[in-house]
């Protein structure tokens, strides 16, 4: 039976209780005679969220498959476990704070791919909505490239998406991936994986974006709250980490595809950043994090330069 399933639907969770019913009866409303699969992975959450996704299991086992960690992860690792198990023939993925919008979003996408071969994958657009659903039409995601072909070239010049991730389906690369190379899906970042996994995919062909409205991302940035953006915002090394994150996904990329573009045109910003924190706040942690910053630049002679003017520049 394995063998048979055509799409399997990845969702991660953390903290979820209050929107995880919504985003699996989404995916269970699709009108589609295809065989899919949910896999569905939560990174430990303390809420309500994993004993949700039990009784979601037990009403469709089989179909959900829980995977319930124990002890928290980090988000890439978490949607790589995911990407490892999933059998299906394409791949759709769903965070389990978002919710898709189109009953018919499977099997337009699985259409579509099949007709279309030279495509690896194929995205839409969102509607972005907040913590209590009400819609923003006039809202879009910042880090999405309208482009209806987005290539690896697109993905080098603008480091944006082609679509927002719950909008996307694509073929199962990582089926005949080694571990070497899959690795790099959670050792880029432990929480961000969105750019790591287009970066693979580009690698095997285009991605098509249509017009259609296809989800609903929503977008929460409090303090103290578990997602994405309200971690990464309360995050004092976010400068460092966003950094690094293109600089391990460019040494990846010049090893294993012979990529050796720069990526992440805003690193330089990110650097000037950090370094104003680290000369008003100096510690060794960040002195650390910024040796480590440069030594893994592949410019470093260019972030030395820009420490030494800062330093001369700067106005006691």
């Amino acid at each position: 039976m394995d063998q048979q399933i055509d799409i399997s639907v990845l969702v991660i969770t953390y903290y979820h209780e209050r929107y995880i019913r919504k985003a699996l009866d989404s995916i269970l409303a699709q009108q589609t005679q295809l065989r899919y699969e949910i896999l569905v992975g939560d990174d430990a959450s303390q809420d309500k969220t994993p004993a949700i996704i039990r009784e979601y299991a037990e009403r469709y086992p089989d179909v959900i498959k829980p995977i319930l960690r124990t002890e928290n992860v980090g988000a890439t690792r978490n949607g790589q476990t995911l990407k490892e198990k999933a059998k299906g023939r394409y791949i759709a993925t769903l965070e389990g704070d978002d919710y898709w919008l189109d009953p018919l979003k499977l099997q337009k996408q699985w259409d579509f791919l099949e007709s279309h071969p030279q495509y690896v994958g194929c995205c839409g657009k969102c509607i972005v909505v907040d913590e209590n659903d009400n819609l923003d039409y006039a809202a879009t995601p910042q880090f999405v490239y309208n482009k209806k072909r987005y290539t690896i070239n697109d993905y080098i010049e603008t480091w944006q998406m082609p679509g927002q991730a719950s909008t996307m389906m694509y073929r199962n690369i990582y089926a005949q991936m080694k571990p070497e190379e899959s690795s790099i899906c959670f050792t880029a970042h432990r929480n961000v994986s969105d750019k790591t996994s287009l970066l693979l995919l580009l690698s095997h062909g285009p991605i098509y974006c249509s017009n259609e409205i296809l989800s609903c991302y929503r977008f929460v940035r409090h303090k103290g709250g578990h997602n994405y953006f309200s971690l990464h915002y309360s995050n004092p090394y976010r400068h460092y980490d966003m950094f690094m994150y293109p600089c391990r996904l460019q040494t990846w990329a010049r090893k294993h595809l012979g990529l050796h573009a720069h990526l992440g045109p805003r690193k330089e910003v990110r650097f000037a950043r950090f370094v104003e924190e680290t000369v008003k706040e100096p510690s060794l942690k960040r002195f650390k994090c910024l040796a480590e910053m440069i030594a893994c630049s592949h410019e470093p002679g260019h972030y030395i330069w820009y420490v030494l003017k800062t330093l001369i520049e700067r106005e006691d």
